[in-house]
């Protein structure tokens, strides 16, 4: 059961990503996790009824919660790896899924192998990372890595692996060119691991550009989709000391950007609630719209809303903005202080005819995915932020949950239409 006190500092806890810290009466740190949701994941401690022995023992000990917000799952996965090696919680050591340390190994000539280790004692030549504290973090490095660089781990030519049906693994036995391609990748792979990112995003766009030059567009797609991976994994990375020293880092950083917007647009008051529209559609079959909400400078996921669009005619994405606002301002949900379109100038001025159409004026800009260009309700000159602006990367978030949303409405509209008309 759990006590008045406890309860009360759950329902403070953030819905955001980061680390949890349980202490017990004598402020000493019980066990350190880490969620994508701070709350969900500490309130699942206290309500499930099938916990085990050791998880109860846990929870009759803790007295006070502690938390520290991540701007992503691999920051807060590395920033509770580092608190549990400097303060070796009791909880965490005892349910260790190992017994001791693991690291990261490639190997290999001419295939290069990723594996882990226990201990780091291997020849010369080897590449070594880590320690990591447990199978199941190195296990989770590694599969955010694999989603960006597939590598191969299996020794056996002859047979094709899980991994390879499933697109995480080159496969590159089996053609010289493709052991080539494979092997700068693995380079690409140390150089990640290794936090050497400003470089290998430099080879990257240089690698992108040369393609583009000799019409090898898939090729130069396959190196933009690795690009944008990398950088939304490392968006606004930072180490975990620096987390440590500064715990509120997070909530300074965003403030941080919502005033360096409310300057760049030359806003009255900070943007509190932030609304953006996208659309998604191919030759206006299962054409939808979403809106995604940022409160306070971060995602505020229970009020997005998604559209299934309309209008049925040609595609036409300024009809189609027109629509989405239309039926957005039908519905008593809270004004924005701010609407960012995903688009270029023809897309701010439709919102702006609809808005005061309304009667409703609001702050409206758009931003043109091209160049990144934003286009504001009251400048005449496009604004061209640089890109490592924060209200840019405030703006460019915004958007990509936009687009995000939409797609995955339109994706399952298709779907369903497709298993419908199989039937």
């Amino acid at each position: 059961m759990i006590s008045s006190d406890l309860e009360i500092q759950t329902k403070k806890l953030p819905d955001s990503a980061g680390v949890y810290i349980f202490y017990d009466k004598n402020g000493k740190i019980l066990y350190v996790g880490k969620s994508v949701s701070i709350r969900k994941r500490v309130t699942s401690y206290f309500t499930d009824k099938q916990a085990g022995p050791k998880t109860n023992l846990l929870i009759q000990n803790i007295r006070k919660v502690n938390y520290i917000k991540a701007f992503s799952e691999f920051e807060a996965l590395l920033l509770e790896a580092d608190i549990i090696r400097r303060n070796q919680p009791f909880f965490n050591i005892q349910w260790k899924d190992d017994k001791s340390s693991l690291y990261i190994k490639i190997e290999g000539k001419p295939v290069p192998l990723i594996t882990t280790i226990r201990k780091p004692h291997t020849p010369r030549g080897v590449f070594v990372k880590g320690p990591f504290p447990s199978a199941v973090k190195t296990r989770e490095v590694l599969r955010l890595i694999r989603r960006i660089f597939p590598f191969c781990h299996h020794k056996n030519p002859k047979r094709p692996c899980l991994y390879v049906h499933l697109g995480l693994c080159p496969y590159p036995y089996s053609t010289e060119p493709g052991l080539k391609n494979y092997q700068n990748s693995i380079r690409k792979i140390k150089k990640l691991l290794m936090g050497q990112t400003k470089p290998l995003l430099r080879s990257l766009y240089m690698e992108m550009k040369i393609f583009s030059k000799k019409m090898e567009y898939e090729k130069a797609q396959a190196v933009k989709k690795q690009i944008e991976n990398i950088e939304y994994l490392l968006r606004q990375y930072h180490a975990p000391q620096e987390f440590l020293s500064q715990p509120t880092l997070v909530e300074d950083l965003i403030l941080a950007k919502l005033e360096d917007l409310k300057e760049r647009l030359s806003l009255r008051n900070l943007p509190k609630r932030i609304e953006c529209y996208d659309i998604s559609n191919i030759a206006a079959k299962f054409a939808t719209g979403s809106m995604s909400v940022f409160a306070n400078g971060q995602p505020d996921k229970k009020n997005y809303r998604r559209f299934k669009i309309i209008y049925q005619k040609k595609p036409n994405d300024y009809e189609m903005i027109r629509e989405v606002l239309k039926r957005r301002l039908k519905n008593k949900w809270p004004m924005a202080d701010l609407i960012v379109i995903d688009g270029g100038k023809g897309h701010l001025n439709v919102a702006l005819s609809e808005l005061a159409k309304n009667k409703k004026y609001v702050p409206v800009i758009a931003i043109a995915k091209k160049l990144e260009t934003i286009y504001a309700w009251n400048k005449i000159a496009p604004i061209n932020l640089p890109k490592d602006s924060p209200s840019k990367q405030l703006v460019q978030a915004l958007r990509d949950e936009a687009h995000r949303f939409a797609i995955s409405y339109h994706r399952l509209l298709r779907s369903k239409y497709l298993l419908n008309s199989m039937q």
